[in-house]
């Protein structure tokens, strides 16, 4: 499964708050240097524009996170209770 298709995943009541976490997980990452730079733009696109806490924002949070912080983000995961993404996520490394 994608990313794309995990963002999907998540519930609606919960974007708001993956977001922010995502991006605390991806503004904190001592591998920022991994980001590539259009995924950088393109998150910074979308939060100009207010629409991390969406579908495709989330998307792009997943993108980023799960390539600085692959294990926080799991952890995330885990704590949002959403125990089926966890185990794609974890299939995924």
């Amino acid at each position: 499964m994608t990313l794309e298709k995990i963002a999907r995943n998540i519930p609606a009541s919960l974007w708001n708050v993956a977001s922010e976490k995502l991006i605390d997980i991806t503004l904190n990452s001592p591998n920022a240097s991994k980001m590539p730079s259009d995924l950088a733009k393109t998150i910074l696109y979308y939060w100009q524009r207010d629409q991390l806490a969406t579908e495709v924002g989330l998307h792009r949070l997943l993108d980023a996170s799960m390539i600085l912080e692959p294990d926080k983000t799991i952890s995330l995961m885990e704590e949002l209770g959403l125990s089926e993404i966890v185990v794609i996520l974890k299939e995924t490394l």
